[in-house]
């Protein structure tokens, strides 16, 4: 487990500084009408980082158990986290079709569907909802444009 902490902290500072490069790409100030494009990004992405290095400390200041270290993941957990991540994968991979908002819907749909077992009025609501108040966050009150994708570009400006 330790080595694991310790990967997977490196993995988030290396994450984190890469989306911190990504944001100083952007104004972080605030401007005339809100804070920057990349205001977000990159507190967000300080964020991640302080906890990967609070995260990688802990694991390297606890002594190694006796014995053999008990693994990160299960071998009984690794379809549950499968369930979960495979399609996230490929809601990234598809993100410039879908838009993070269409995107995101469907993941939630789904994993409320397949993995919440939730009753179906649940899911609509939740999944319409969220990413409407996401959007309306995001594009209308922060004036932050997000990816849309090709089928809610279409559907709001007809491109």
């Amino acid at each position: 487990m330790r080595r694991a902490d310790t990967a997977f902290a490196l993995l988030l500072v290396v994450g984190a500084a890469i989306m911190i490069r990504e944001a100083l790409r952007l104004p972080i100030a605030w401007t005339a009408i809100g804070p920057g494009a990349g205001f977000f990004p990159f507190w967000l992405s300080v964020g991640v980082a302080f906890q990967g290095v609070i995260i990688l400390i802990r694991s390297l200041r606890v002594p190694a158990p006796p014995g053999r270290e008990v693994p990160f993941v299960e071998p009984e957990a690794w379809r549950p986290l499968l369930v979960a991540f495979l399609p996230m994968v490929a809601v990234i991979a598809a993100i410039n079709y879908l838009g993070i908002y269409i995107g995101g819907a469907l993941y939630l749909a789904g994993y409320m569907i397949f993995v919440g077992r939730h009753h179906w009025t649940s899911v609509i609501l939740i999944s319409i909802l969220l990413p409407l108040g996401l959007f309306l966050i995001f594009e209308r009150w922060f004036l932050l444009p997000m990816p849309k994708g090709l089928i809610l570009e279409h559907l709001l400006f007809g491109r």
